[in-house]
């Protein structure tokens, strides 16, 4: 058995608009509850934290779609094995067929200008973001405005933090969930 911290079950929490979340997160935001399940520890930190990904996807500036490239791509440059296995359920059937151009070397065929420079984004602000050039910002200035940029920054770097939320718990996947289970992590059983 594991020592880090479990995941509340969608109606575990004593908190009832908690557990609302826990079963909005299985049925509706990705399909599984385990990341929710794991922030339901801080009930307040969550509730905010949802309130932020909602900001995010009624965005006016950036789509929900391009968002969801950005965090595939994050998930697979971090190696985690949870962010890489869920999807976004309210644009999976959309980022679907693009899902494979952003995994490996970034196809510049199969997505628009737009997604390829915010996918890239996402990919050098998970790698090395020291790397990340006055050059990058200029095609990216060529197709978003600074407002746009700020978002995709923010998405990304947000992304980010939660990925390694998810790899120093080795998030799973629940067994109520289609994904899955018995994620592998590198380096999980280094000791």
């Amino acid at each position: 058995m594991s020592s880090r911290p479990s995941i509340i079950e969608p109606g575990e929490s004593t908190d009832e608009n908690i557990n609302k979340l826990l079963y909005e997160s299985e049925e509706d935001w990705y399909g599984d509850a385990a990341f929710f399940g794991a922030m339901a520890h801080q009930p307040t930190l969550l509730t905010r934290i949802v309130s932020l990904f909602d900001a995010f996807s009624q965005g006016e500036h950036i789509d929900a779609e391009t968002l969801e490239l950005m965090r595939l791509k994050v998930a697979e440059t971090h190696q985690c094995a949870y962010c890489a296995t869920v999807r976004t359920q309210d644009v999976h059937d959309e980022v679907a067929p693009k899902e494979a151009s952003v995994f490996g070397e970034v196809d510049t065929d199969a997505l628009t200008r737009r997604e390829y420079l915010a996918v890239r984004l996402a990919e050098q602000l998970s790698a090395d973001p020291h790397r990340m050039t006055d050059g990058f910002f200029e095609a990216l200035g060529e197709v978003y405005s600074d407002r746009e940029i700020i978002e995709l920054l923010l998405f990304a770097s947000i992304e980010v933090g939660l990925d390694r939320f998810c790899i120093a718990l080795a998030l799973d996947t629940t067994e109520r969930s289609p994904y899955p289970t018995g994620l592998e992590y590198p380096f999980e059983n280094f000791d």
